[in-house]
């Protein structure tokens, strides 16, 4: 019975990774479009019977739509995921209209999608879908689709074609652009801290060592580093996203109090470093305090992006104290006001891949 137990939790076990790692990191969509170019048959077959095709906020150039890209998220790395659509796509014939809302593209064989009177409606199925790397975000392709039944049904209904159109006629085919407003990093590459002398200079006048715990590293100069840890994100121009740091550091003062900096995270749109703060011995001290901006990202530095490598850089900027200050100082300095808020800490400096 015990050996039974062993197998089928070692098979959940094994199953749950499995599963886990077959999850996409899907990122938000930001901008790009939907290019839906009909065949010829199928539009030749409407125009005879008088029904036109309209776009209301896209572009109708020939046969080919066009509509801007809403919201969505995409897998660049496994080729999956969906686009949403602004705009709408009209047939009418006289005072009768079909209108097409909502457009959806998913990357599978049905691909094309949209909200049709009250409901969500299958418009596309039969296609053969393609996918490639378009810098940060991706580029889908879909051959061959086939008009569905229930599409037909609605325009013959709607328009009063009769039995004109049915299922499995040729629709034509798709292109979609989706470029990401964050990405997900690759656990590679680190953040550098950079620590300011003057700042190290008061830590040494009070006998405080800075000392990283695994895997964060102290290099000279004083350099702090840590490794990019999992679930980590970055805008292509980082300016938003969150970069979760693997690694802590101990602030410890000997004989007197031992702080530490964990579950450090850099957050561009939050001008920060949040870190969850332990003061130690608690009391007198504050012991573990929620996760903060302590640490306050000013401006300067520079970032550079490089979409072909699907790289971020974020070079030099300078990071000062926020609540950090009033922490050091009832910790190491007796309460006294040694540190301030506002004071350069260092800089930072970090370059991240994305997936």
């Amino acid at each position: 019975m015990k050996c039974r137990f062993s197998i089928a939790l070692a098979t959940l076990c094994a199953t749950l990774l499995l599963s886990g790692h077959a999850e996409g990191a899907y990122d938000p969509v930001v901008s790009g479009s939907t290019n839906i170019t009909f065949a010829k048959p199928f539009l030749g077959v409407l125009r005879s019977h008088g029904v036109k095709l309209q776009v209301r906020g896209g572009t109708l150039r020939g046969s080919r739509v066009t509509l801007p890209a809403s919201g969505g998220e995409i897998d660049p790395k496994s080729g999956t995921g969906t686009v949403e659509s602004a705009g709408t796509v009209v047939f009418v014939a006289g005072a009768r209209k079909v209108i097409l809302r909502n457009v959806v593209f998913q990357a599978k064989r049905a691909p094309l999608y949209a909200k049709v009177g009250g409901g969500q409606l299958k418009l596309a199925s039969g296609a053969r879908v393609a996918d490639k790397r378009s810098g940060f975000g991706a580029e889908f392709s879909a051959a061959g689709m086939r008009l569905t039944a229930k599409l037909a049904t609605r325009l013959n209904k709607k328009l009063r074609l009769g039995k004109t159109l049915s299922g499995g006629q040729l629709l034509g085919a798709l292109r979609v652009e989706a470029q990401p407003s964050t990405v997900h990093l690759q656990q590679k590459g680190k953040m550098y801290l950079n620590v300011d002398p003057a700042f190290a200079s008061k830590l040494n006048g009070l006998f405080v060592s800075l000392n990283p715990v695994a895997p964060a590293e102290l290099s000279s100069g004083p350099t702090l580093s840590f490794p990019i840890g999992q679930e980590s994100t970055l805008a292509p121009d980082a300016s938003s996203g969150t970069v979760k740091l693997e690694g802590q550091v101990e602030l410890l003062q000997l004989g007197s109090a031992q702080m530490f900096w964990r579950e450090v995270w850099l957050e561009p749109v939050a001008a920060a470093l949040l870190i969850e703060s332990d003061v130690r011995p608690a009391p007198p001290h504050p012991g573990v305090a929620p996760q903060g901006p302590l640490l306050s990202l000013s401006a300067g530095g520079m970032t550079a992006s490089d979409p072909s490598a699907r790289s971020i850089s974020i070079i030099g900027r300078p990071v000062t104290l926020g609540s950090a200050a009033r922490l050091l100082n009832e910790a190491f300095a007796d309460g006294k006001p040694t540190f301030a808020e506002s004071e350069t800490v260092g800089s930072i400096s970090v370059t991240g891949a994305a997936e």
